[in-house]
């Protein structure tokens, strides 16, 4: 009788359990395994054999905290069924610098995605301004490999963003 109790007690913890843990995953936290090459060196380094795996950071993104440097995941803008990871150089409000088109307006509800190995990214240099409702999560950490293992930093180059639309261009 007392195994009968303490599988109707494991069963009742794993029927507590499952929700749990799928609420975190779709709204707090979860992993991703990146692909490619656009984001060299801090994720996917060349010479490296084993693809960067990273938390990221879903609460943030659902309570709207971005910030510029931030490297996200979100769904592509061009590709609606692929996945990308590009930091985040600009948001609503803000202006970029670029070299082909100038100075460009961030609009509402949009931001300005860029890899940070710009020889082998395409991102809102070709696409421009994307929607920031594509955004999937902030990745943090790297956590695989191990030997790979820390933050992932948050950088953006302050020189080509003017932040918000009320400044003039020094």
């Amino acid at each position: 009788m007392s195994n009968f109790r303490n599988l109707m007690q494991t069963a009742k913890h794993v029927i507590f359990a499952i929700p749990v843990a799928i609420t975190v995953n779709d709204s707090v936290v979860s992993t991703a395994c990146i692909e490619g090459g656009s984001m060299q060196p801090v994720l996917n380094p060349k010479g490296s054999t084993t693809r960067d795996r990273v938390l990221l950071d879903k609460f943030s993104i659902r309570m709207g905290r971005y910030k510029r440097g931030d490297v996200c995941l979100l769904k592509s803008p061009d590709k609606p069924n692929a996945w990308i990871v590009k930091r985040l150089v600009a948001l609503e409000g803000d202006k970029v610098k670029t070299d082909a088109q100038g100075v460009i307006p961030i609009p509402q509800g949009f931001c300005w995605i860029e890899g940070d190995n710009e020889d082998n990214s395409i991102d809102s240099k070709q696409l421009g301004p994307v929607p920031l409702a594509l955004i999937h999560g902030r990745v943090t950490h790297v956590f695989w490999p191990l030997n790979r293992l820390g933050k992932v930093p948050r950088i953006f180059p302050k020189e080509r963003v003017l932040i918000g639309y009320h400044h003039p261009w020094p």
